[in-house]
């Protein structure tokens, strides 16, 4: 009985080794699964060969219900890396030892991936057994990452802009190759620590560049100087040098991220923008000026033309025959009409200046200070003029938008018809800039849309450009005053509150003024 006994508790004992066995290669099947990673035997002898679970879906074969050979084993290898595979594996038998190999296998689809194959010689079974695990991902990863450096190189040479990294506690600063092609060094020429950088700051500009940095440094908060750099050949050129203190790595080690951007083209493109508004500021003085000269010096003679005219006129008019009285009369309109151009080209070069003094104002007080202006001009036309206004305030300049309406409502009462007294109807509606068809509108912004129509007597559609532009005129001096001014300033003021104007009108159908103003300006 104890033979039997003894037997039994030996069975039991090699089942649960074997039970446990089992149970280990479970949890080995399990993480190659997990990790992609397949193992494999060669017997150099009998040239059998053993593929695990896990390889048969590496190589990418959908059933492992076939005995591999040392036929497929090599088949599954990409041509060009044949080769190099045999010869590490015979230099592991013939060295008896172990070996490490990066190569490409083509599966049965046709699909390439990257494996990595490792292994070793067991010399007393006289076979190598190894494992071979996919690492196509982490390839295309590097892979991307090359890429990315790349792109990055690039982007910085293209935007001479460099990187760099300062490490606490450590004496010298990385620096990426667009650092030293921005400082006059060939990359990785020299080895750069703050005492070499400092020698580099521009003599005049050193101080306040240690001022700022040190204040940063001492409370490790982010930074942001302009400065100037001296280049190994004498070179002066100005950066821009911005950085944060960061978390890096996973122990708590921090570092100044930065970066450092050529600014001397902007610079200099920035000195001659000064010198232009400078010359810009000279320019509108000299304007300014002549305006002067033109309200004052040039209006006198005319005054003195109409004046001694009217005294002529007066004094020796039973003299003169009718021709002499026709010429005084030319002279006269002639004068006049003179006094009325340099009135409005100095009221239209006032606009081409601009007043940017904006403040909220409500329309409906707007065309009734207009209104009141044009009172008499509507009694002795007999105009009826309907206003229908939102009560929504606008962003403008008051004295120009006065002179907006005054323009458009003077032209409906001067181009009529005979016989028909005029009929202008003024009204608003308020819409988003999505909502219109312009182009170039602020599609987000809100604005203020307000029609002035007229019963006139109207213009060609092709015309409605051409109106705007300075001195054109449709009509003759003799059928209709003017200087032809009037609309390029409506349009001079529009372009001031950066609104739109736009007319629309056919022949003895009347015309159409849409004024397109945006509630609040854009700072």
């Amino acid at each position: 009985m104890s033979v039997v006994s003894g037997l039994k508790s030996e069975a039991a004992e090699l089942q649960k080794k074997n039970k446990y066995l089992l149970e280990r290669v479970d949890v080995l099947n399990l993480a190659e699964r997990i990790t992609h990673l397949g193992s494999w035997e060669i017997f150099v002898e009998s040239g059998q060969v053993k593929w695990s679970e896990e390889l048969y879906k590496v190589y990418g074969f959908k059933n492992d219900d076939f005995l591999p050979d040392t036929h497929i084993n090599q088949q599954v290898v990409a041509p060009e890396y044949r080769e190099k595979v045999s010869k590490e594996l015979k230099s592991a038998i013939d060295n008896k030892t172990s070996f490490a190999v990066e190569y490409q296998i083509i599966q049965p689809s046709g699909t390439r991936k990257y494996v990595l194959g490792q292994g070793f010689y067991i010399e007393g079974e006289a076979k190598l057994v190894g494992t071979i695990q996919d690492i196509t991902e982490l390839k295309e990863a590097v892979l991307k990452l090359k890429i990315n450096e790349s792109l990055l190189r690039e982007a910085e040479t293209v935007s001479h802009s460099g990187s760099w990294e300062w490490i606490d506690g450590k004496e010298f600063i990385l620096w990426s190759d667009e650092m030293y092609n921005i400082h006059g060094f060939l990359p990785h020429s020299v080895f750069v620590n703050f005492a070499f950088y400092k020698g580099l700051v521009h003599e005049d500009d050193l101080p306040l560049f240690m001022d700022n940095f040190y204040r940063a440094k001492k409370d490790k908060v982010s930074f942001k100087i302009n400065y100037r750099v001296v280049l190994p050949s004498g070179e002066i050129r100005h950066v821009l040098t911005t950085a944060e203190h960061k978390r890096i790595g996973l122990n708590n080690n921090y570092a100044y991220i930065g970066n450092t951007q050529d600014v001397t083209q902007l610079r200099e493109a920035q000195v001659q923008l000064e010198e232009k508004v400078v010359e810009l500021n000279r320019s509108n003085k000299d304007l300014e000026q002549f305006a002067y000269v033109a309200s004052h010096d040039l209006q006198e003679p005319l005054r003195k033309i109409q004046a001694f005219g009217d005294r002529l006129k007066d004094k020796y008019g039973g003299q003169l025959n009718e021709e002499a009285l026709d010429y005084i009369s030319r002279m006269r309109g002639a004068s006049e009409r003179m006094r009325a151009l340099i009135d409005d080209l100095l009221t239209f070069s006032k606009f081409t200046r601009g007043n940017k003094s904006f403040s909220k104002l409500k329309l409906s007080d707007i065309v009734k200070k207009t209104l009141s202006n044009l009172d008499l001009a509507i009694e002795l036309k007999k105009a009826t003029v309907s206003v229908n206004l939102e009560e929504d305030e606008v962003e403008g300049v008051e004295s120009q938008l006065i002179q907006l309406f005054q323009n458009l409502i003077g032209n409906s009462l001067k181009f009529t018809n005979q016989n028909v007294s005029p009929n202008i109807e003024i009204s608003s509606v308020t819409k988003y800039g999505h909502e219109l068809n312009i182009t170039e509108i602020n599609k987000n912004q809100l604005y203020c849309v307000v029609e002035v129509k007229d019963n006139g007597i109207g213009f060609e559609t092709e015309d409605t450009l051409k109106i705007f532009d300075i001195f054109h005129r449709l009509h003759s001096r003799i059928d209709y005053e003017g200087t032809g001014i009037g609309l390029a300033i409506c349009k001079r003021i529009m372009d001031n509150h950066s609104g739109f104007i736009i007319a629309e009108s056919k022949p003895d159908e009347g015309a159409t003024f849409v004024l397109i103003l945006p509630k609040k300006q854009n700072k």
